[in-house]
């Protein structure tokens, strides 16, 4: 079921909400009606309404990266029109090693900042200084910043600039 529960006009802010369910991100007016769905064929964890219309959302890909369990990964970014058309996308590859999570930014500049993990192994975490105690599952998942620059010709996206954690120990 699909919108408002309770009602509390005092707390709310003007405009509509965006909320991801599963596999469909749903846009609601104040009285939590459906304004508008997108569907997509993996899980979706961040949705971002442009000022285009465009909806920029991220994709579950746990079904190719068996490796990680943890909550709010996913690996798939795309842009789509209000009709749902991929105008583009990037998936952070290969999802053994890398998988996007839990959030997305789009700049003024048409970029997108987007954040990534890096899988590092117990020798690299080991080498880098972490204690063999904090290493239960014999690797270690790195945060990266990503900026990406949308490719629309080629329905891609390049990485124009990535900032790690990793770098800073």
């Amino acid at each position: 079921t699909v919108g408002v529960v309770a009602r509390d006009d005092a707390r709310m802010q003007p405009g509509y909400t965006l909320i991801n369910s599963g596999r469909n991100t749903f846009l609601l007016d104040a009285d939590g009606r459906v304004v508008h769905e997108w569907s997509l064929r993996r899980a979706v964890f961040v949705a971002v309404l442009l000022p285009s219309g465009n909806l920029l959302r991220d994709g579950n890909e746990t079904v190719e990266a068996p490796c990680f369990h943890a909550g709010g990964a996913a690996g798939y970014i795309e842009e789509v029109t209000w009709d749902g058309e991929t105008l583009w996308s990037f998936a952070a590859l290969p999802y053994t090693q890398y998988l996007t999570h839990h959030d997305v930014e789009p700049m003024p500049n048409g970029n997108v900042l987007l954040l990534c993990w890096d899988r590092k192994s117990k020798e690299q975490a080991l080498a880098a200084g972490r204690r063999p105690e904090l290493i239960p599952d014999g690797e270690v998942w790195d945060t990266m910043v990503l900026e990406l620059e949308p490719q629309r010709e080629e329905g891609g996206a390049r990485v124009v600039w990535r900032w790690s954690l990793w770098d800073h120990l």
